[in-house]
């Protein structure tokens, strides 16, 4: 069947300008409302308390009004009603994350959220089956049911309010050293690789962004600074407020698309915290980076380096759709040649391709695009490089790509040959059904060179024009 590329309508928010020297203080627009939470983590309790209570005395001296909810009464309705309202929302205490080495699969009644006392009052005990209860994604978006955990529809308002959490709109969630939240993994396992940071922070970023939250951050390296900088800058674009903070270190920093939420970014970080020891994934922000914690738009456009570029428009089309967030947060890299990957996770969300549980190749585990290039073989736009293998970091000439759009949006046949350079590839009857379907018009009159790389400019224009047949 022929795929069709989306197109998310959305009104651009564009970045302000970047900011790597300490956050400008800027008058505070309204009191804001802070809620903390501080689940049970049995004797190390006090610590996490400590740790609030400093990030406590920040957002006040921010000017915010701040309300504690702490263990052993932080329970699922003290903490519901705690948030309500909240701009920013701050949880320290266990978590519970995915992947994990304690299932294979993403239980979602209890990953992804919030680890909080069954009942208050009773002490700060952390056993998960007995007083203490993970009140997870479902729980936060209000989509628990009978059917998950009996523990989280008792004791996560499943039996008596399914209507999960009401901040206020552009909220921020923050987390502070729990534990696979800003994709690290626990002490005592094998430290994080980057694909599994990648998906640890994409699952627990998920339900604060689908709730209406402009920004979700996780900090193994504390809060209160991140909270100072976001009372004090409610205007400033979410990627300038993280670039300036005291934990970013721009050359640890890896950024990639959100899979699950238009527009939206993830950016993890692998460093050593503060005072030494072995590097994990330590630090991470997702959300769209040119938002603002008031909603206040700003200006100019999303990528610095498309302003001389042909493809200008096509690649303000491609960031406006969903289907890309640059190469690095301000920059789109308009002449860097497109990789395999990255092509498969181009076409994976420009065609919005289903996901598969099949793994069709042996050389992407472990990347980032491996889900993408799965969702693409099993749609039968590719077949590989081999029959075993996908060639991830290869970079794709002008034919593949040809063939690759063919095959995806099932061009009509034509008896027209369009160009002189291409006779004799295998792929000349496909790009001749893109020179047809108005996709291409050739590098020069006559010749589409074939062989050539294809750039990310060039990916912009094919997507753009693909989405027209």
């Amino acid at each position: 069947m022929p795929y069709r590329f989306r197109v998310v309508a959305i009104a651009a928010l564009m970045l302000t300008a970047s900011v790597f020297s300490a956050v400008p203080a800027a008058a505070v627009v309204a009191p804001q409302k802070v809620a903390i939470i501080v689940g049970p983590v049995g004797s190390g309790t006090d610590n996490y308390r400590e740790d609030a209570d400093r990030t406590a005395a920040a957002a006040e001296a921010a000017g915010a009004t701040v309300v504690k909810v702490y263990s052993p009464n932080a329970t699922w309705a003290n903490v519901r009603a705690a948030v309500a309202g909240a701009n920013i929302v701050i949880y320290m205490g266990h978590g519970n994350g995915y992947p994990s080495p304690y299932s294979t699969t993403e239980n979602r009644d209890r990953v992804n959220g919030w680890g909080l006392n069954r009942t208050a009052g009773v002490g700060d005990g952390d056993n998960w089956s007995t007083t203490m209860v993970y009140c997870g994604e479902k729980a936060i978006l209000g989509t628990l049911t009978s059917s998950d955990g009996a523990a989280q529809w008792s004791y996560c308002g499943g039996s008596t309010n399914t209507d999960g959490i009401s901040p206020a709109p552009n909220w921020v969630m923050i987390y502070g050293n729990a534990c696979y939240a800003p994709g690290a993994s626990e002490s005592w396992d094998t430290p994080a690789t980057e694909s599994v940071a990648y998906e640890r922070v994409r699952n627990y970023s998920y339900p604060a962004l689908a709730a209406g939250a402009s920004a979700y951050y996780a900090s193994d390296l504390g809060t209160d600074w991140l909270v100072t900088s976001i009372l004090q800058n409610p205007s400033m674009a979410h990627g300038d407020i993280t670039r300036a903070g005291e934990a970013y270190d721009e050359e640890a920093q890896r950024h990639f698309p959100h899979p699950d939420i238009a527009n939206a970014e993830i950016w993890i970080q692998q460093t050593s915290r503060w005072g030494g020891g072995d590097q994990d994934y330590l630090f991470a922000y997702a959300g769209n980076p040119f938002a603002t914690p008031d909603g206040t738009p700003t200006s100019g456009t999303p990528f610095t380096d498309i302003d001389s570029s042909t493809f200008r428009a096509d690649i303000l089309w491609l960031w406006e759709s969903g289907i890309t967030s640059g190469c690095t947060a301000s920059k789109f890299c308009p002449n860097s040649s497109v990789t395999r990957g990255q092509m498969a996770a181009f076409l994976g969300r420009a065609l919005n391709l289903a996901p598969t549980s099949t793994d069709y190749f042996t050389d992407d585990d472990g990347t980032i695009f491996e889900s993408d290039i799965n969702r693409l073989a099993a749609s039968g736009i590719t077949k590989g490089c081999s029959s075993t293998t996908f060639c991830p970091d290869a970079t794709i000439t002008r034919e593949q790509m040809a063939a690759f759009l063919d095959r995806a949006l099932v061009l009509p046949t034509t008896g027209t040959n369009f160009f002189t350079d291409d006779d004799g590839s295998m792929f000349e009857a496909s790009i001749n059904r893109l020179a047809a379907s108005g996709i291409t018009s050739g590098c020069t009159a006559s010749q589409y060179c074939p062989s050539l790389e294809v750039t990310r400019g060039q990916m912009a224009a094919f997507l753009h024009r693909g989405s027209a047949t």
